[in-house]
């Protein structure tokens, strides 16, 4: 897209918030007042406030004079309104900047800045979110957010007006995450989504009246790469069995969590506490404060990850606020590390020399994949997994099982 089109384009959005800069001639009459009137929206109050320049006109005596300076005060205000100036004046407030990194010179942690400016904007929609996700999910979501006020002020955009971010913007950032970056496209579709509940966040919560810069119709970028970890073929988990379980039975202990349970590797299980696992029911409770979805559920405990905990752990005897991984190699006060788990999984998958899409994630891919084979109904998976609506477990199901026939396999006519 050319130079000239974007700015066409950009101007044909705006005109939905916009009345551009024009002239009110009096029909003419030199006696009246003439003027430049534009209309502009306030995202503030969401009306639409008229704006008229009477300067100037008075002292020109001639109707080509007036005309001349008319077309002179309309460029300069579309200049400015395209430019993202707009005719209110901003009341000043300190803020605190949530995207900085600690110790950065490119954030400054406290700041001052136009309330409704996009930066301080930033800080309330992540307070906001904050209460309702995972604290990993938050940082993804600032993370996001920091890539994307970066852009901003590297195109020195960050004191503009939130009429200004339109499509065309959006666009450009995205284009230039997927060619810059390289980024997949999964990544790309993640940045559009956050962009998008943020400018939802501005006009539901915050009541800013202000339209969301993302369309339904949107390009598609960056590189199409399945990141999932893959699920592990029985004579792999058997390798890995036989490698870690004697080795690093800490380590095979939560392995055989995420498989059984589906349980997810991360925050989940790393700061599961034994109080949470109901050894005479047989079930594990994931509390709200913990669950990657913000809500407390339970799974059921098969009959062999029971026997692993009760009989080979005996975790039962355990003081129940220990968390089940503790340093040691055993339940204690404090939780492992984040990474822990995952980087001793990694020690050794590398040193099986085992494809690098096997991660520690995949021991819950292959639980799944596992009880889909042995005929488990789809909404027993989806329970089990977790899943808030069954269309998520089926194409879940697609994506990594397949669809099966037991008709197709064992009936297939020969040739």
């Amino acid at each position: 897209m050319s130079q000239l089109q974007k700015k066409n384009e950009t101007m044909a959005r705006k005109s939905k918030e916009i009345i551009w800069p024009h002239l009110n001639n009096c029909n003419g009459d030199m006696a009246k007042d003439w003027y430049v009137e534009y209309t502009i929206q306030n995202p503030a109050t969401g009306k639409k406030e008229r704006n008229r320049i009477y300067d100037g006109f008075k002292e020109l005596s001639s109707a080509e004079e007036r005309y001349a300076y008319a077309e002179t005060i309309i460029k300069e205000y579309t200049d400015k309104l395209n430019s993202g100036w707009r005719p209110w004046k901003l009341p000043m407030i300190e803020y605190e900047d949530v995207l900085a990194y600690k110790n950065s010179k490119t954030f400054a942690p406290k700041t001052v800045m136009g309330s409704s400016l996009i930066k301080p904007l930033f800080e309330d929609y992540i307070k906001w979110k904050k209460p309702l996700v995972a604290e990993s999910s938050l940082e993804d979501y600032r993370s996001k957010l920091r890539q994307f006020s970066l852009y901003l002020e590297e195109k020195k955009l960050l004191d503009k007006d939130l009429t200004f971010y339109n499509n065309v913007l959006i666009i450009e950032f995205l284009r230039t995450l997927s060619e810059d970056r390289d980024l997949a496209r999964k990544t790309i579709l993640q940045y559009q989504q956050v962009i998008f509940d943020f400018f939802n966040f501005l006009k539901k919560i915050k009541k800013i009246n202000v339209p969301n810069p993302i369309e339904e119709d949107m390009p598609r970028f960056g590189k199409i790469v399945d990141m999932a970890p893959a699920a592990m073929p029985e004579h792999i988990r058997n390798r890995l069995q036989k490698a870690i379980e004697h080795e690093n039975p800490q380590l095979w202990l939560a392995c055989c969590f995420v498989y059984y349970t589906a349980i997810r590797p991360g925050t989940e299980l790393r700061l599961m506490k034994i109080k949470q696992i109901n050894f005479e029911a047989r079930t594990i409770t994931v509390i709200n404060e913990i669950s990657k979805n913000k809500r407390t559920e339970t799974v059921d405990m098969p009959n062999e990850l029971h026997r692993i905990i009760v009989d080979e752990w005996q975790l039962h005897k355990y003081d129940s606020e220990m968390f089940v991984f503790g340093p040691n190699g055993k339940p204690g006060a404090q939780p492992l590390g984040e990474n822990t788990m995952r980087e001793r999984f990694n020690k050794y998958r590398d040193r099986l020399n085992l494809p690098k899409d096997i991660k520690y994630y995949s021991w819950k891919h292959s639980g799944a994949q596992e009880l889909a084979i042995a005929g488990v109904n789809t909404y027993e998976l989806q329970r089990h997994l977790r899943h808030r609506e069954l269309a998520t477990t089926e194409s879940y199901l697609r994506k990594r099982i397949g669809q099966r026939s037991d008709s197709i396999r064992n009936n297939f006519p020969a040739i």
